[in-house]
């Protein structure tokens, strides 16, 4: 190995002691880091054992990194990348590209018709649009439908998906031991070499996606709940994207896209599983370290303002009725969020405050829900009670009652026993999370992107650290009027 072409360290053998029951047990977290020259990272946690693989792979891309016109483009991107390259999905690449300028030719003067005129040509739109057809069945003889993943299954792999978040975008398999080097081939041949092929007919399809969501009763409400609150920041906007910029988002826009933020200095892949770290180092340096480095990316320009005034919001419709309440919180890792976490778990579950009075006490609700949502630029802090109509639950009086669930908060704090018990319950869904092979590396794999992997363990350490006080604080800093946004959703009646 050449000094010169990377860094490579070593983290060996992090040690937990956690309680479970009578005595204590040590569950060890084992991760190893090697640093291509074109600064993707490589992390392995060796298992031995069963002869497999979990193959991840992470970008610091998601919708946060789109903008007004674009929104959307990650998930749109997360589709594209299951359509093949210029070695997959296609028999003949050369007859495939040929048609597919034709079709960029057409498709672009049909959106400068449609888009960029106040009344364009229907007609001539109607035309482009005939040839347009003609020539994507013209294209179907040359595309070997769903190739990636047949080429997987037939080598042994299992549970190929993706998905896309605010700030991640993630490709998984899980393959035998032995078949790892196809993963690097195929997922290093995604990155370096894009295709974007049927991308017209794919929009179409998420676009029908959008369509699914919004016929659901109480989508369009929630999604203009989410704006309201994050006035600013790229949170503002829903994953999917906004329904005018998917029409409107073009495929030079996703090339551009891909460019940016789907090169080997803005991800990580990681391996959990049955191998030896040092022959997934030499296969990454062959595929993976053959890429070239891209720019550096810079991080989110935009946060979130105070917000300085209370907001109110009211809708009506067919959904389940509820009553919300966002209070805006800090950024994932300031030093006031594991206080926050734990007080969403002592007010949430049956077993929680909201539930004990709003459901067994005063009878106004049938759910009750506390969620501390940290992110990487700003976070919301949640409350949501769905109220019982069968008693005659007003929103006002719901929203009199979480204020009352609030001020004993602030004024009393909680009892040391609730804490521990949110303590222990946050202690063991870590250390479940770390059973599962596949839920270990999506925890590590998207922890090394923004802060690092380590901040799983120094997270952990600090939740035990926090005290009655500490709840005590942060509800009185945070849930404060000026701060927060009230949403009441109702049924309409019906006609």
């Amino acid at each position: 190995m050449n000094p010169k072409r990377f860094a490579s360290v070593f983290f060996m053998v992090f040690i937990l002691l956690v309680l479970t029951g009578p005595g204590r047990a040590q569950i060890q977290l084992d991760v190893k880091e090697h640093v291509l020259a074109n600064g993707m990272k490589i992390l392995m946690i060796p298992k031995p054992g069963v002869p497999r693989v979990v193959c991840h792979i992470y970008y610091k891309a998601g919708s946060i990194n789109e903008g007004p016109g674009t929104t959307g483009s990650a998930h749109i991107h997360e589709h594209l990348m299951f359509k093949g390259t210029k070695m997959m999905g296609v028999t003949d690449f050369a007859a495939d590209e040929a048609l597919n300028r034709q079709i960029d030719e057409l498709m672009s003067k049909i959106y400068r018709e449609k888009y960029w005129k106040k009344d364009g040509d229907q007609a001539k739109i109607a035309e482009w649009q005939k040839q347009v057809d003609e020539l994507a069945k013209a294209e179907k003889k040359y595309i070997i439908k769903d190739h990636l993943w047949e080429t997987y299954m037939k080598n042994g792999g299992t549970a190929l998906n993706a998905s896309t978040s605010d700030e991640v975008t993630g490709y998984y398999v899980t393959l035998p031991s032995n078949k790892v080097e196809l993963q690097m081939l195929l997922e290093s041949d995604r990155m370096m070499n894009a295709y974007f092929r049927e991308f017209y007919s794919e929009k179409d399809v998420i676009m029908e996606e959008r369509r699914l969501s919004e016929n659901q009763p109480g989508y369009y409400f929630n999604e203009q709940v989410n704006a309201a609150f994050y006035a600013a920041s790229p949170y503002h906007w829903e994953v999917i994207g906004w329904m005018d910029d998917l029409k409107k988002v073009t495929k030079d826009d996703l090339i551009e896209f891909h460019n940016k933020y789907y090169v080997p200095n803005n991800a990580i892949a990681i391996y959990v599983g049955d191998f030896k770290p040092e022959a997934i180092i030499t296969l990454a340096e062959k595929y993976f370290g053959a890429i070239p480095k891209a720019p550096d990316v810079e991080p989110i320009r935009t946060g979130e303002p105070p917000q300085y005034s209370e907001k109110k919001m009211y809708g009506e419709g067919p959904g389940l009725p509820s009553f919300q309440l966002w209070f805006h919180i800090p950024p994932e890792g300031d030093p006031d969020m594991p206080a926050l976490n734990l007080l969403a778990g002592i007010l949430s579950g049956e077993t929680g405050r909201l539930y004990k009075s709003l459901v067994k006490e005063k009878d106004l609700a049938i759910r009750t829900m506390a969620w501390s949502r940290p992110q990487w630029y700003a976070g919301a802090f949640t409350f949501n009670i769905v109220p019982k109509l069968q008693a005659g639950a007003k929103p006002e009086q719901v929203e009199k009652a979480v204020w009352e669930e609030i001020e004993k908060i602030k004024k009393d704090g909680v009892m040391p026993e609730e804490l521990q018990k949110a303590k222990n319950k946050t202690e063991a869904n870590f250390i479940r999370s770390l059973e599962s092979p596949m839920f270990l590396a999506m925890r590590v794999g998207r922890a090394e992107l923004n802060r690092g992997w380590r901040a799983l363990l120094t997270d952990l350490e600090d939740m035990k650290k926090v005290t009655p006080d500490d709840i005590k604080k942060v509800a009185a800093k945070y849930f404060v009027k000026d701060n927060s946004l009230v949403a009441v959703y109702s049924r309409s009646q019906a006609r």
